[in-house]
């Protein structure tokens, strides 16, 4: 299961990460491509977001709460423009 771009729409990004657990096969495997934590607060008005991106252990511990394992994090881009937003991605299995 892949969310990109996703979560950072979610009402409660956690129960959206309990919900992709919940349907997934054991052993699926899920991605989640989103922001790092930022301060671009106008991203809420031009983008609709709800969330101005996510620390990387707010999605290790949303992943290990909802009984996923094999989780891995990393920063796989940034951008040199402002507002400089930072691209993660986060792995896990079920």
């Amino acid at each position: 299961m892949i969310l990109s771009q996703a979560l950072h729409h979610a009402e409660i990004p956690a129960d959206a990460i309990a919900a992709a657990h919940k349907i997934l096969k054991p052993r699926g495997q899920i991605l989640l491509l989103d922001l790092l934590k930022h301060n671009f607060d106008k991203a809420r008005e031009l983008y609709g977001d709800r969330w101005l991106g996510f620390a990387e252990s707010d999605l290790h511990r949303w992943l290990e709460a909802a009984g996923f394992k094999k989780i891995e994090i990393s920063i796989v881009a940034a951008e040199e423009q402002p507002p400089h937003f930072q691209t993660i991605l986060a792995s896990a299995e079920k």
